[in-house]
């Protein structure tokens, strides 16, 4: 993204401090992402298909902090020009990673509504590696063609030796503003908003099931087959007092109908014995059954939780900025007036770089696992602990 310059007024004490809150959020932004991308490959544990996803947005964010903001900070507090070339460069580079860290994001909760609504087909689905990366590539290229070509065919970078500023020929054109913000910040969270609320949904559905008592005996049975279940019911009810009436004939009937009677007495008897297992694993398997339910149930609330973060703070980073561009699109390029709540929200959309990584990846156990396993750092038993097992 891109911002005028309108810091040349600020004095060399002014700039300095500015030059290292900046360098400081870089330097943040490149550790936090760094961070989550090495922990990714240390351990293989964490090669599932919704990290690959957490991992194509930690790359992004990550060259947010080693080449967006270290190409700015000299250009905007030191009047530094880009030269056409750099000035192309940068402002290809800025929009494609901003761009596709928004739509990696739209990639993850869509994974997170997937593995909440089909959570059996979700897991029995066995996603090979090249369609997880096809997957990957396909945000990067969407990302591309959102910005890339109007900036190609841009004649202002051609010229951004002669000013001191480097923008895309389209931020004066509002509604070209409104399609490209419509395309990087209302479709994205408008689909992410639709995902978290199907979670949601889902989430409440099967709340409600697990606690009536008249399916929580058969929510897994039914699942398999309507048949199964059918015939699950049936071998539950089924009784053994229905045995007493060939016993009792028994002693009445020919040595021919006797020998008949004892083999259909073996075969009611073997399937009275089959129902009655059958009745008591229905009876023992409920419990479990309610158990792996319930704690399906609080892995999807959290999912949900964690999702609901990451749209709260992209819709607060990004809302700023996209109404900004808006609304100063109407004026021409000299007769912009310059705010400072303008640069606020402008940096406010590369502070999301920075707390990407540490709303899911950083906070996830896993993760903190590898991370500590790539700094070699054991943790310690606790004195009590330590007491307690060897009493």
């Amino acid at each position: 993204m891109s911002e005028s310059n309108g810091t040349d007024v600020l004095p060399l004490t002014a700039q300095v401090p500015l030059a290292f809150l900046m360098s400081l959020l870089a330097f943040a932004i490149t550790i936090g992402n760094a961070a989550v991308i090495l922990a990714f490959v240390a351990d293989r544990n964490l090669r599932h298909r919704s990290n690959y996803f957490f991992l194509n947005l930690a790359i992004s964010d990550f060259f947010v902090g080693v080449i967006s903001i270290p190409l700015y900070i000299p250009h905007t507090l030191f009047n530094w020009n880009f030269g056409s070339g750099i000035c192309m460069f940068w402002l290809i580079t800025d929009y494609l990673l901003c761009t596709a860290s928004v739509y990696s994001i739209v990639l993850i909760s869509y994974d997170r509504y997937q593995s909440v609504s089909n959570a059996v087909r979700y897991r029995a689905q066995h996603t090979g590696i090249l369609k997880i990366v096809a997957q990957m590539v396909a945000v990067w290229i969407l990302a591309f063609l959102v910005n890339g070509p109007m900036i190609l065919a841009s004649d202002s970078w051609k010229n951004s030796t002669n000013t001191e500023e480097c923008e895309p020929g389209f931020v004066t054109e509002w509604y070209i503003l409104a399609i490209t913000a419509f395309l990087e910040f209302l479709l994205p969270v408008s689909l992410v908003v639709y995902f978290s609320v199907q979670i949601y949904w889902s989430l409440w559905k099967r709340g409600s099931l697990s606690r009536c008592p008249s399916h929580a005996g058969f929510i897994a049975t039914s699942s398999r087959g309507t048949g199964h279940s059918r015939r699950t019911g049936l071998a539950c009810r089924t009784s053994l007092p229905g045995l007493k009436e060939p016993a009792a004939s028994l002693h009445s009937e020919s040595p021919r109908g006797k020998s008949s009677l004892l083999v259909s007495l073996r075969t009611h008897m073997s399937g009275s014995i089959i129902a009655f297992k059958v009745g008591s694993f229905c009876r023992s398997e409920s419990p479990v059954l309610h158990q792996r339910e319930h704690v399906e149930l609080l892995r999807g609330r959290k999912l949900a939780r964690s999702l609901a973060v990451l749209l709260s703070a992209f819709a607060i980073c990004w809302a700023p900025y996209c109404l900004f561009t808006i609304v100063l699109s109407t004026y021409r390029r000299g007769e912009r007036p310059k705010s400072i709540w303008y640069s606020i929200a402008f940096w406010l959309q590369w502070f999301n770089s920075l707390i990407n990584p540490f709303l899911y990846p950083l906070c996830h156990r896993r993760f903190q696992k590898a991370f500590w396993k790539i700094l070699c750092v054991t943790k310690q038993p606790a004195p009590s602990q330590t007491q307690s097992v060897s009493s």
